[in-house]
């Protein structure tokens, strides 16, 4: 099944770069509509094949460690069952599945490369869009002396980073995608007349690559650690520090050279500037969600499938207000970081939080900042551009036996749907 998937992704990949490349040649408006509603629907394709794609991983990779927990206890129970000389019971030791072995060997080759002190790349395959995968047992050591478990520390990256319209291009320079701007409108024609142009209007954003970079220190004793568990260690740490900053420059990145385009720095084509373009508020009360939504999409509809995405400090905001009753007025369904706004008698507003947006409800946010945007996650795209390549070092630490490690990815950001998000502004009461 997993092959049968892969194939047809590799396919609609290969599709993808077809269309990528009549689009920059298009001319004609017809012929571009087309190619867009395609790439749009492969776009859609592609994602759906990579989620199942991780889950049969993620499956197979839960399996595989119940299948060594299992294979070990059958190994110590014939071993202490054995009398001396007797026969070796890895003789009878049942072999992981073809597909399995090669994972293991994979890892097994990889960790070994990064205790040798050399580079190696992890496919962001294995990591769809950075997401983290745990491998083997997820515990630190194995011998008895040392703590089993790491306690980890809250949450620090954003869950933006996996909902926006991330593109596999390796190897690629720069990404271009086209957005429709407006469609036609008819008019009154006289019976002999010319007939109105209705054409539609259409313009595109361009989206270079930055390197993005994170360094981090390791104890030596993690050394000692099986190379599968020592490269997933490793992997964890760096992929965790380059999607921290990632997720916070979908919402800040300035843009320009070597830097991601965010949200709230968007070229003004794609979301313009002026009167009535961005949701000014001076503070959050029973209106402040009336107004994001109804500020947000175009006249004839009231767009769904939008998020919020807002700082912690202002959800509290928002949970803390109170109706005429001394009730609370809006109902907040936490997921983490993730869930949803609503109250008894109006509509419910998915949000995200995201620590990148300054809080609106702070003494210390000055006013004309940006704080909180609404809109439409797939309207933002991140082109990938490279593998997550890792380099260790023994030098600079070698003192207090710290091992350091450099990690880097090449990748892009832009807003790439027409008024795809609207901004709220704090402004002066």
């Amino acid at each position: 099944m997993k092959e049968k998937l892969l194939a047809l992704l590799k396919l609609k990949e290969a599709r993808m770069q077809e269309l990528e490349t009549k689009n920059k040649e298009a001319k004609d408006v017809v012929e571009l509509r087309s190619i867009n509603n395609e790439i749009k629907e492969i776009n859609r394709d592609i994602a759906e094949l990579r989620g199942m794609i991780e889950e049969i991983e993620e499956t197979e990779l839960n399996n595989e460690t119940n299948i060594e927990k299992r294979e070990q206890e059958n190994i110590e129970e014939k071993r202490n069952a054995l009398p001396v000389g007797g026969f070796n019971p890895l003789a009878t030791y049942t072999k992981p599945d073809e597909e399995r072995a090669e994972i293991e060997k994979k890892y097994e080759q990889r960790g070994q490369t990064l205790k040798d002190g050399k580079a190696v790349k992890f496919s962001t395959d294995e990591m769809p869009t950075f997401r983290a995968v745990s491998l083997g047992s997820g515990k630190l050591v194995n011998e008895d002396k040392y703590s089993r478990d790491i306690n980890k520390t809250f949450n620090e990256v954003s869950g933006l980073i996996d909902k926006v319209h991330a593109v596999p291009l390796q190897g690629g320079e720069s990404y271009s995608k086209a957005f429709e701007k407006s469609s036609g409108e008819g008019d009154y024609t006289t019976e002999d007349g010319e007939y109105h142009d209705a054409d539609p209007e259409f313009d595109y954003v361009s989206i270079g690559k930055a390197k993005i970079t994170a360094y981090t220190e390791i104890t030596d004793e993690a050394k000692k650690l099986p190379n599968i568990q020592y490269q997933t260690l490793v992997r964890n740490s760096i992929e965790k520090s380059l999607r921290k900053k990632i997720t916070k420059q979908i919402v800040l990145g300035a843009g320009g050279s070597n830097a991601i385009t965010g949200i709230f720095n968007a070229p003004a084509k794609v979301i313009p500037v002026g009167d009535g373009e961005e949701v000014e508020i001076s503070e959050i009360d029973k209106d402040t969600l009336d107004k994001i939504v109804f500020g947000y999409g175009g006249d004839e509809d009231v767009e769904g499938d939008a998020y919020l995405i807002l700082n912690k400090l202002d959800l509290a905001k928002f949970a803390a207000i109170r109706g005429t009753d001394d009730k609370k007025l809006y109902k907040i369904e936490l997921n983490g970081n993730t869930g949803t706004i609503s109250s008894d008698d109006s509509f419910k507003v998915p949000f995200i939080i995201n620590s990148g947006c300054p809080a609106l409800s702070s003494t210390k946010t000055a006013a004309d900042t940006l704080c909180m945007a609404y809109g439409k996650l797939e309207g933002y795209e991140m082109p990938v551009f490279s593998d997550i390549e890792v380099e260790e070092s023994r030098d600079y630490k070698f003192k207090t036996g710290q091992i350091a490690y450099r990690g880097s990815v090449w990748i892009g950001g832009n807003v790439a749907m027409y008024k795809g998000f609207v901004r709220v502004k704090k402004i002066t009461a």
